[in-house]
């Protein structure tokens, strides 16, 4: 079977006696074009299945039409295994928003100077999990992007192409305490990376104010820089910090970790160490032994590409903020 040619804006305008302006005018609903013409040239394009370039559209705006998701923490040991399906799920969360709306997605990688790097400059960026002050955001503001940060912003910078959406922790956080409260737990501890980012610094923050509501003496374990989630798990679970008998873990590989660290010491979970976690309470590796204060990854891609689509559309959109539910799966019918 012989492939069909594609046709071309030339072929249009000779069949339908007008010039090749005129056909580009009409399909892209510009100029002043007869009302009469207008209706031949698209008639003859439709018979003859002519369909205008993706190309033309970006001639005519001075845009790309791509949206650029900007990864952190890709150059730490534990990357693959704590950040990057998260990571995953927030891109294919922006690429089904942002397919909707004719715009194409792509992972950016970000240069040592804290500037954008590859080959393609997008008209935005989704900076997930950004620093206290990211540079990135000032340096793509600068440049004319819009940009929406994933995971909430402290940037200095003032914009009105700058927005974030972010997790309500502050009333997921102490809702997932409050669980471990609800099985008896006294003291639990606070186990994080190194890693320093609005999401784990915003959760700690909470974490804190709960304790300090609660008159429960805070206990903050900090991964140290080289260290595994094992390895911290271990040396928390060792008591050398001092007694706790729950553990909110800030993603699930933190949590893993716990697990892993007390079936080594044969502490029962949740008897005698409840965990709560922050990450997916659904997804194929959740335990039902914990309590989930779900993240959901996907959600947070498309309302962050929604969220920036309506920025380069011209709006003018408000901040957003996704509600934190609990799970608890070993509860689940």
């Amino acid at each position: 079977m012989a492939e069909r040619r594609k046709v071309t804006i030339r072929q249009v305008a000779d069949a339908a006696g007008v010039s090749p302006a005129t056909v580009s005018l009409v399909f892209n609903g510009k100029g002043e074009v007869a009302q009469a013409t207008r209706r031949r040239v698209l008639e003859i394009g439709t018979q003859l299945g002519y369909r205008p370039g993706s190309m033309s559209k970006v001639f005519r705006s001075g845009r790309a039409y791509i949206i650029g998701v900007v990864v952190g923490h890709s150059g730490t040991p534990i990357w693959e295994l704590t950040y990057l399906p998260y990571y995953r799920g927030i891109i294919a969360g922006a690429a089904m928003e942002a397919l909707e709306f004719g715009y194409s997605i792509t992972a950016m990688p970000v240069k040592p100077s804290g500037d954008l790097g590859g080959p393609i400059r997008p008209d935005g960026i989704i900076v997930v999990d950004p620093g206290p002050d990211d540079p990135l955001i000032k340096s793509a503001i600068d440049d004319g992007m819009a940009v929406v940060s994933a995971g909430g912003h402290s940037s200095s910078v003032e914009s009105p192409r700058l927005r974030s959406v972010r997790y309500d922790l502050d009333h997921g956080v102490p809702a997932a305490l409050e669980a471990l409260q609800d099985v008896g737990a006294s003291r639990p501890a606070f186990f994080r990376g190194s890693v320093i980012d609005e999401y784990t610094l915003e959760s700690q923050r909470v974490y804190l104010a709960w304790c300090a509501t609660e008159g429960i003496e805070p206990l903050v374990f900090i991964i140290a820089p080289g260290q595994t989630p094992i390895e911290g798990a271990r040396e928390l679970l060792s008591g050398v910090r001092g007694e706790f008998d729950a553990v909110y873990c800030i993603n699930e590989s933190y949590a893993s970790a716990i697990t892993t660290a007390a079936a080594e010491r044969g502490i029962p979970v949740p008897e005698t160490l409840a965990i709560s976690v922050a990450g997916e309470a659904h997804s194929a590796t959740v335990d039902p032994r914990l309590v989930y204060l779900n993240l959901d990854p996907i959600t947070l891609g498309a309302q962050c590409a929604k969220l920036l689509i309506d920025i380069l559309e011209g709006g003018d959109p408000d901040d957003a903020q996704l509600p934190m539910g609990l799970d608890r799966p070993g509860q689940l019918p």
